[in-house]
């Protein structure tokens, strides 16, 4: 095998290999360190062209490849690459796509969801170093990309500690915001249709939908926007106070009791009802330590005017006659 043919075969390798979820930071500094033999990156870019060929064929490609694929699975993997460099564009996306791998591992990666129940929390570690801590009742999927780091946040709230990385931007897709970073750490809440984003450290990037130019967030920033609506707010906080969760408290300062207690509900199955007509508006300034239920509307109820009945089926909170407006 000549040395372009074998540079071919290692840039095969490459693509197969950085685009696996697990490809880690080693991974990367050995891929920089080939590129820098001569005509690696040559090599390298040929491959990813047709790769290219691939993802904008591959629905047409589909139907073609389910025969060749089975029959060449058992075949080791060695390529011709002069035979290869003699066919049309169509014909060496499909030679790649039987012999150099899988078919699915040339397509995007298919997103990995990570969720956590009614009270409870969990971290998560990305094999590009990221860390995402996951507060209770939350719904997120990731995707790392060759080119990119893809994160949805469906619902529920986030602890993100990105990995600097100034080849693969970090995005994060809540409800109509995009978050883009490179390295930073940040937490982003998507409850009931409002979003809110706080920077704890480094720089983030917030487009939404119908705004021309995305907003700029520093330490102790947070942008708040309710979906679907055209304004936003930006406001400077105590940052550590948005992330309390992390340590099982939950802090407010002059928030709505509606707000609370969706919060509170986020933990137990045993939902928390309001009922009369300024309840859900009064406002509470304070912490919370998340244990029992029972003890939490304790304290509530010790420092808010309000009742607390129990039903069958719920708990309810109603203003006391001292607390209407």
């Amino acid at each position: 095998m000549s040395r372009s043919a074998q540079h071919l075969q290692e840039a095969a390798d490459w693509l197969t290999r950085l685009q696996r979820p697990e490809v880690d930071e080693t991974d990367w500094l050995a891929f920089d360190a080939w590129l820098s033999e001569p005509g690696a990156q040559e090599a390298y870019d040929a491959i990813q062209a047709v790769d290219e060929e691939i993802f904008h064929r591959g629905p047409a490609m589909r139907s073609a490849l389910t025969k060749p694929r089975t029959a060449t699975a058992r075949q080791p993997f060695a390529v011709d690459w002069r035979w290869l460099g003699g066919l049309g564009a169509t014909a060496a996306a499909l030679a790649v796509a039987v012999t150099v791998a899988p078919w699915g591992e040339l397509l995007p990666q298919p997103d990995t969801l990570y969720t956590t129940a009614k009270g409870e929390s969990r971290a998560v570690q990305l094999a590009d170093g990221s860390h995402i801590d996951l507060n209770t009742d939350s719904h997120l999927s990731v995707r790392l990309e060759k080119d990119a780091r893809r994160v949805t946040v469906h619902d529920g709230q986030a602890l993100f500690d990105v990995a600097h990385d100034a080849h693969r931007p970090f995005l994060i897709t809540a409800g109509d915001e995009t978050v883009r970073v490179v390295g930073t750490k940040f937490d982003v809440r998507r409850r009931d249709g409002q979003l809110s984003i706080t920077v704890l450290r480094g720089l983030v990037e917030v487009s939404t939908d119908g705004q021309d130019e995305p907003v700029r967030l520093r330490p102790g920033q947070m942008l708040e926007h309710t979906e679907g609506a055209a304004s936003i707010t930006v406001s400077k906080v105590a940052a550590e106070d948005q992330v309390g969760w992390k340590s099982g408290r939950l802090i407010y300062r002059d928030q709505p009791l509606g707000r609370i207690v969706s919060d509170i509900n986020r933990y137990f199955d045993r939902p928390l009802r309001l009922e009369g007509e300024n309840t859900a508006d009064l406002r509470f300034t304070g912490v919370l330590i998340v244990d029992g239920q029972d003890a939490m509307v304790r304290r509530l109820s010790s420092l808010m005017p309000i009742s607390a009945t129990p039903t069958d089926d719920a708990i309810v909170l109603r203003g006391r006659p001292s607390a209407s407006h």
